[in-house]
């Protein structure tokens, strides 16, 4: 599978003020293309905390690096600095970079706004990198590579993470994990207390090593227990995939009847 890892930046994900959406958006979106994130790194906005874990994370040789937030125009956004410092590049001021922000304010009626230094800021970037379009706001997202990893920097507003991560990421990853087919099943369980379901699953996951089935609690009402099942089976072929989905989840059908449980209609999805 192509290893995928994610670097949060921001203070405010870390005191709780600012829930990680983004990370939850791509880790939806890596999934529907047959990938997922390995690995999530969230950091404060320092430098030294910054370029260790992009060093760390680089060691591990990733496929892809997706860095979030702190690209833009205050003092508290350094990440371009903290990973161009950890990785010994300069920051130097990009002419493409330059030419999208001008763009931007260019396309918003406000062609002669002064570029300040902070509005310059956002044109620094580690030397020998790309800067990739934003539709949505301001500040360019971000190219480079690092031994065998692709890092991929973009700004943590969700609107403008999503549309630079659709048109720039999302192609690149794609290519590299090729065409996957995938079978996605829910089945709503009633009176299977988990601790009892969990032999099955153990033998199911043992059956079926490439798949991911995972039960997920969801209390009880009126004295019965409640439990959705994710079986989730990706692979090359179409059809193999949907055979084995199938199969798993008529293995899971037969295991709670022998313990006594029912099963709601399952949903399912490619």
């Amino acid at each position: 599978m192509v290893r995928v890892e994610m670097l949060a930046v921001g203070k405010e994900l870390l005191i709780g003020r600012t829930l990680n959406s983004n990370a939850l958006w791509i880790g939806r979106r890596l999934a529907r293309m047959g990938s997922m994130i390995k690995e999530i790194t969230t950091v404060d906005d320092d430098l030294d905390e910054i370029g260790a874990a992009v060093l760390a994370i680089v060691r591990r040789s990733p496929d892809f690096l997706v860095a979030v937030g702190g690209l833009g125009p205050t003092p508290d956004d350094m990440t371009l600095k903290g990973i161009a410092g950890a990785l010994g590049l300069k920051l130097v001021r990009d002419g493409e970079a330059l030419r999208l922000i001008r763009g931007h304010y260019r396309d918003r009626g406000m062609e002669g706004v002064a570029l300040t230094p902070p509005r310059m800021k956002m044109a620094t970037i580690p030397a020998g990198s790309t800067p990739l379009p934003n539709d949505a706001g301001t500040a360019p997202g971000v190219r480079l590579v690092a031994g065998r990893t692709v890092v991929f920097c973009l700004p943590g507003v969700p609107v403008e993470m999503r549309g630079i991560f659709r048109r720039s990421v999302e192609p690149e990853i794609r290519a590299k994990v090729g065409k996957i087919f995938r079978r996605s099943l829910t089945m709503r369980l009633e009176g299977v207390p988990e601790s009892a379901l969990a032999p099955y699953l153990a033998e199911e996951m043992k059956r079926h090593p490439g798949a991911y089935i995972k039960s997920h609690p969801r209390g009880t009402r009126e004295g019965v227990s409640r439990i959705m099942l994710d079986i989730v089976v990706a692979g090359p072929d179409r059809g193999r995939a949907d055979a084995e989905g199938e199969a798993i989840l008529s293995e899971m059908k037969k295991a709670v009847a022998a313990i006594g449980g029912t099963v709601g209609a399952a949903r399912s999805s490619a």
